[in-house]
C-alpha cells in the first residue's frame, strides 16, 4: 500500500512505490497544497521528469534523496520553491525553468539549464558540456568543474562560472545575456555568486 498522506507534511514520499513520474509529481503537489513547507522524495533511483511542470505559489523546500534522471524540474515555475537534489542529476536538469531555485549538490549531466528562462539553477559539483544552452533568462551558477560549450547560443540571462580556469568555447554563438568567470566585478553578479555559495553551505550543512 502506498504511503501517500498529503497531511503528513514531514513524511517522505516513497518514490519506489509510486513509480510513475506523473503519480510522483501529483503526490508532491498534494503535499504542497496541504501546506507542507518541506517535502522529501526517497529513492528517486534515476527516474526522469521528476517535478516537471511544477507550478504554483507555494513556499517550500523539496529534497530528492538519490540520483535523479533526465529533465529534473523541467519547466519549474514556482518562485517560492527550492528543489534540492542530493545525488547525481541526469541530462537537462532545470531545462526551461521559469521561476524558483534548483540546487544540484551532486554531479550533473549534459545541458544543465538548457533554455533556462527565469529561474535560478545552482550546480555545486561538476557539470557536463553545453550547460546553459540557449538560455534566455534567469541565473545559472556553476560552482564546480564545467564542460565545454557553456552558454552556447545564449540569448539572455546571467551565467556565472566560479572557476577562473580556461573552458573551451564559452558563449559560442551567443547573441545576448551575460557571462562571468571567477569573482565578477559586477556587484549584482557578485551578490548572485555569494548567494549561491550560501545556499550550498546551508543544504550541505543540513545534509550532514
Amino acid at each position: 500500500m502506498v504511503r501517500d498522506d498529503p497531511t503528513a507534511a514531514d513524511a517522505a514520499i516513497p518514490v519506489i512505490e509510486l513509480r510513475d513520474y506523473h503519480r510522483i509529481n501529483a503526490a508532491v503537489v498534494r503535499r504542497l497544497d496541504a501546506g507542507a513547507d518541506r517535502v522529501r522524495l526517497e529513492g528517486v533511483d534515476g527516474r526522469r521528469l521528476l517535478l516537471a511542470g511544477l507550478s504554483g505559489p507555494w513556499r517550500a523546500v523539496i529534497e530528492l534523496e538519490g540520483d535523479a534522471g533526465p529533465e529534473l524540474a523541467f519547466g519549474l515555475d514556482a518562485p517560492g520553491v527550492v528543489v534540492v537534489c542530493r545525488g547525481r542529476s541526469g541530462d537537462g536538469a532545470g531545462a526551461e525553468a521559469r521561476a524558483g531555485t534548483l540546487l544540484l549538490l551532486g554531479p550533473s549531466g549534459t545541458a544543465v539549464g538548457r533554455r533556462l528562462a527565469g529561474a535560478t539553477v545552482v550546480a555545486t559539483d561538476a557539470v557536463g558540456p553545453r550547460a546553459g544552452l540557449g538560455m534566455s533568462g534567469g541565473d545559472l551558477v556553476l560552482l564546480g568543474a564545467v564542460g565545454p560549450m557553456i552558454g552556447e547560443r545564449q540569448t539572455g540571462g546571467r551565467l556565472l562560472i566560479a572557476s577562473a580556469a580556461s573552458v573551451p568555447h564559452v558563449g559560442r554563438e551567443a547573441v545576448g545575456g551575460r557571462r562571468f568567470r571567477g569573482e565578477p566585478d559586477d556587484p549584482d553578479a557578485l551578490a548572485a555568486l555569494r548567494a549561491a555559495r550560501s545556499l550550498r553551505a546551508r543544504f550541505e550543512f543540513e545534509g550532514g
